[in-house]
C-alpha cells in the first residue's frame, strides 16, 4: 500500500511539474540574467550599484576601467532590467532596477559558504 501511495503522488507531482514550467519566453529571459551573471565586470558593477547609485564616470574610478567599457556593460544591464538611470544634473546615475537582483547575489554567496563549510 506505501508504495502504491508513493506512485500516485509522484504522478501528481509530475503532472504538476508540466503545469507550473515557465513559458520559454520566460525561461528565455531567466537564461539571458544569467549569462549576465556570467561577466565579472557586470558582477561588479550590480555589487557597486547594491551599496549606492553611481554615474558612468564613478563606476569606471571604482573598478579601473575606461568609460566606455562600463557603458558598454551597463546597457546590457540596462536592457535586461537589472538597472535603471536616472539624471542628476549634469550625470546620469545608475542604479539596481529592484531588491530582487541583490537577493540573488546574497543567496549564491550565503551557497559558497556552505559549500565552503562542508569541506
Amino acid at each position: 500500500m506505501p508504495e502504491q501511495n508513493f506512485e500516485l503522488e509522484h504522478q501528481k507531482a509530475l503532472h504538476n511539474l508540466k503545469q507550473n514550467l515557465p513559458d520559454n519566453n520566460d525561461l528565455d529571459a531567466m537564461v539571458n540574467i544569467f549569462k549576465a551573471f556570467g561577466d565579472m565586470t557586470r558582477v561588479k558593477i550590480i555589487l557597486a550599484l547594491a551599496e549606492t547609485p553611481l554615474s558612468v564616470g564613478e563606476i569606471a574610478d571604482t573598478l579601473d576601467m575606461s568609460q566606455s567599457s562600463i557603458s558598454h556593460q551597463l546597457s546590457i544591464l540596462k536592457q535586461l532590467n537589472l538597472v535603471s538611470n536616472a539624471r542628476k544634473g549634469r550625470n546620469i546615475h545608475y542604479r539596481l532596477s529592484d531588491q530582487h537582483i541583490i537577493t540573488i547575489f546574497k543567496q549564491t554567496q550565503e551557497h559558497i559558504i556552505e559549500d565552503e563549510n562542508d569541506f
